[in-house]
C-alpha cells in the first residue's frame, strides 16, 4: 500500500469511529449525522480501494459504480455487502436532502455490516487487517515508532493489554520523559544541564519527591498546563493526549532501561480494552504523527558537528565565561574530544572561551572551557 491509501483507510476508520459515538446518544437527531459519518467512512474506503487496485473513478463517480469499476479490476473476486451498503446510501441521501429520520434500528443494523465489509475487504484485497492500518510508516525511525510497531503487532494477534502498554510507551518516548524527576532524589547539585526538566519547579527536590513518589510511576509529574500549550503549538490536541493518558496504564523507564508498569485492572480489564483498544491505538499514531510533523516543519540553518579537544583530563568547566564564575562540571576522565557550538572572548577580556554542549558518554556538560585547556584554543 501507498501513503495515500493507508490515509484513506485511517480517515475510513476515524469516520467510522465518530458514527459509532453518535449512534451511542440517546438523542435521535445524531442519527441523522451516524448516517452520514457511516457513508463518508464507506466511500472513503472505497476510494481507498479504487486507488490500490487502479480502478478508474474521478470526482464524477457515483457510489454505486465504485463496486462495479472496483470488482472489474479484482475479478473474479467481488466486493461484500454490496446491496447493504447501497441501501446506507439512500438512508443518508434521505437523511441530508430530504429531512428524513434514519430509524435507530437499521443504522445499528448497517454500523455492524460496515465494519465486517472494512475487515472483510481489509484482508482479501489489501491482505491487512482494518484496525491496524495506519500512518506509522510516515513516522521518523526511532524508539516510538518502535513501540507503536509492538502496539500494533500486539492488536493484530489480539493482545490489547499489551497493545495498549505499548502506546503509552510511544507517548513516554515523545512526552513524558521529559518530566520525570529521578534525577533530584538525592538532593545534589546538578549544574545547569544536569537540572533540567519540564517538571513543575515544586517537584523538583528531594523532599517532595520523599514525601509523593510512593512508586517508581511517581517520578514523573506532568505540568498539565506546559503540556498543554506545548502541545498546541505542535499542532496536537490536548484532549487526544489526555484521553490517552486517562485509557492506558502509567509507566516508568529507570535509568538502568527497565521499564516499570502500574498495571491498573481497571484500564487492562479485558471487557474495557475490547471496546476502547482500537480508538488508544489509532489516537496514539495521530499524536505521535502530529509532533513527527510539527518537528519536520520546523525550519533551521543546515548545520554540522563541530569539537574541541581538550590537552587534559578533570578541566572545569565554568558557568560564565570567565574562570572566577562557579564551576558547574568537570569533565570526566577519558573523555578528550568534546561538543562545541561556539567560542566568544570572556567577560573580562583575558582569554577566548569554548561554549560546550555535550551530552554523550554518560555525562551532561554545558558551560564555558578557558582556551587554555583547549588544544590549538
Amino acid at each position: 500500500m501507498d501513503i495515500e491509501t493507508v490515509r484513506r483507510i485511517a480517515l475510513a476508520r476515524h469516520l467510522n469511529q465518530l458514527a459509532d459515538s453518535s449512534l451511542r446518544s440517546n438523542n435521535d437527531l445524531h442519527l441523522f449525522a451516524a448516517a452520514n459519518l457511516l457513508q463518508d467512512a464507506a466511500e472513503a474506503f472505497l476510494v481507498a480501494i479504487a486507488d490500490h487496485v487502479g480502478a478508474a473513478i474521478d470526482q464524477n463517480t457515483k457510489f454505486d459504480k465504485y463496486f462495479v469499476l472496483i470488482d472489474e479490476r479484482i475479478a473474479p473476486k467481488e466486493l461484500p455487502f454490496k446491496s447493504k451498503l447501497l441501501r446506507l446510501n439512500r438512508i443518508r441521501v434521505d437523511s441530508k436532502h430530504y429531512g428524513i429520520q434514519p430509524s435507530r434500528d437499521e443504522c445499528d443494523r448497517l454500523a455492524v455490516s460496515l465494519r465486517e465489509f472494512f475487515e472483510e475487504v481489509s484482508l482479501s484485497v489489501l491482505g491487512v487487517v482494518f484496525s491496524t492500518v495506519s500512518a506509522i510508516d510516515l513516522l521518523e525511525d526511532g524508539d516510538s515508532k518502535n513501540a507503536l510497531l509492538e502496539a500494533k503487532a500486539a492488536l493484530e494477534t489480539g493482545n490489547r493489554s499489551v497493545c495498549s502498554i505499548a502506546c503509552r510507551k510511544a507517548l513516554y518516548h515523545e512526552i513524558e520523559w521529559r518530566y520525570d524527576i529521578t534525577k533530584f532524589k538525592d538532593g545534589k547539585p546538578l549544574g545547569l544541564l544536569g537540572g533540567f526538566s519540564d517538571s513543575p519547579y515544586f517537584a523538583r527536590n528531594a523532599e517532595y519527591i520523599q514525601q509523593n513518589v510512593h512508586n517508581p510511576t511517581d517520578f514523573i509529574v506532568l505540568d498539565h498546563s506546559k503540556l498543554d500549550q506545548d502541545l498546541l503549538k505542535d499542532g496536537v490536541d490536548p484532549t487526544a493526549y489526555w484521553n490517552l493518558w486517562r485509557l492506558t496504564p502509567e509507566i516508568y523507564k529507570t535509568p538502568d532501561e527497565h521499564w516499570v508498569v502500574k498495571e491498573d485492572f481497571d484500564k487492562l480489564d479485558a471487557e474495557f480494552l475490547a471496546d476502547k483498544i482500537e480508538y488508544i491505538f489509532s489516537t496514539a499514531v495521530d499524536v505521535v504523527l502530529g509532533l513527527h510533523t510539527a518537528r519536520k516543519a520546523v525550519k533551521s540553518r543546515g548545520h554540522g558537528r563541530y569539537f574541541l579537544e581538550l590537552r587534559r583530563a578533570d578541566v572545569p568547566v565554568f558557568e560564565n565565561a570567565d574562570k572566577t564564575s562557579k564551576v558547574v562540571a568537570t569533565s570526566p576522565p577519558g573523555l578528550i574530544r568534546i561538543d562545541s557550538d561556539y567560542r566568544v572572548l570572556g567577560l573580562k577580556s583575558d582569554a577566548m572561551y569554548w561554549h560546550v554542549s555535550h551530552i554523550a558518554d554518560g555525562c551532561h556538560l554545558w558551560g564555558y572551557i578557558h582556551a587554555d585547556d583547549v588544544k590549538d584554543g
